[in-house]
């Protein structure tokens, strides 16, 4: 008897196995390139093909609200000479200046990163997102921020990992952003270093 049940689960296990094999061809042929994987980036250029990554296209400088900047709070936080603080939206920086923490690994690469972007820009750019929050829990505006030569500066802080995703909260740009990040992250830039 004990010879019969070993047959039997010898032939469950050949049926399990076949029953996941088909003779049957796929109907689409494949190209060899399907089965190269991609550079990471091409897959900017394949995720804004499907009109994720258009935001600047579509909104500047058509929706900027123009202003002067004052001076850089930290890598996420701007003062306007019109004293508005200004929280950039979907990106978040290690603190530098948050009486309750103490100062973050990279808070002081991330200020100076922002700064750069921003020193040759005599006037800055805000964008509002459609889908966000106007102002945060702490009165801050929360835009997009743009150079006057149009550079996207929440995305730039992401690209060179100086920024991470701040996806808590809706708003607009949350994919695009999180292919910026993940590449980012990718190529050990910044703070993925």
């Amino acid at each position: 008897m004990m010879w019969w049940r070993s047959k039997i689960s010898f032939l469950c296990v050949v049926i399990f196995l076949l029953s996941g094999c088909s003779p049957l061809l796929p109907d689409k042929e494949r190209n060899l390139s399907d089965f190269i994987p991609q550079e990471e980036e091409n897959i900017e250029q394949i995720i804004c093909s499907k009109e994720i990554c258009n935001f600047s296209e579509r909104h500047f400088p058509d929706d900027c609200s123009w202003t002067q900047l004052d001076r850089i709070v930290d890598g996420d936080t701007i003062l306007t000479t019109d004293e508005v603080r200004v929280r950039f939206i979907g990106i978040d920086t290690p603190e530098l200046k948050d009486p309750r923490k103490s100062i973050q690994p990279f808070a002081f690469e991330a200020s100076e990163t922002l700064g750069n972007l921003l020193s040759e820009s005599e006037k800055i750019c805000l964008i509002s997102d459609s889908v966000g929050d106007q102002i945060d829990k702490y009165g801050r505006t929360l835009a997009y921020i743009f150079t006057d030569s149009g550079l996207d500066i929440n995305a730039e802080m992401l690209r060179v990992g100086m920024a991470k995703g701040y996806f808590y909260f809706p708003f607009e740009r949350k994919e695009e952003f999180r292919i910026y990040e993940t590449q980012a992250k990718r190529k050990k830039v910044g703070r993925w270093r």
